[in-house]
């Protein structure tokens, strides 16, 4: 799966790429990806492999389909993708879930839910300038 600006390169150049980005910035244009045409889906929701995934195709990479152990570049993707999740939630705009008894009784499911000022910044003239100023 790759994701690119519209032209024949990614928006950042690889794994390199994503880790020396400004935190702000790839936390927003990840989210405007990951929830684009979900603005008005009464709840909307990604797992979070596809956050990984997406992550990724924004760096030009693709992640392997078996995901297991700490190997990279699946290491350095899943941190970044953490780190923009908890800039998500710091302007409130999707938050974490985890669903299940973990306890063997099912699986337990991670997703991340858009929450209500998420709509207004995916419906923004630059949503990526309206997500990083409600950091601020």
């Amino acid at each position: 799966m790759s994701f690119t600006s519209g032209a024949s390169t990614p928006l950042f150049a690889g794994p390199e790429g994503l880790w020396t980005a400004d935190p702000e910035e790839l936390a927003a244009r990840l989210f405007v990806t990951v929830f684009a045409g979900q603005g008005a889906v009464p709840l909307p929701q990604k797992d979070v492999s596809e956050v990984y995934s997406t992550l990724a195709g924004l760096g030009g990479y693709s992640l392997p389909d078996v995901r297991s152990g700490n190997t990279q570049p699946l290491g350095l993707t899943v941190q970044l993708a953490q780190e923009a999740i908890l800039t998500w939630e710091r302007a409130t705009v999707a938050v974490r879930l985890s669903a299940g008894s973990g306890s063997g009784a099912g699986p337990v499911s991670h997703t991340v839910t858009m929450l209500r000022f998420g709509p207004g910044i995916l419906n923004a003239a630059d949503p990526v300038v309206a997500l990083k100023a409600r950091l601020h």
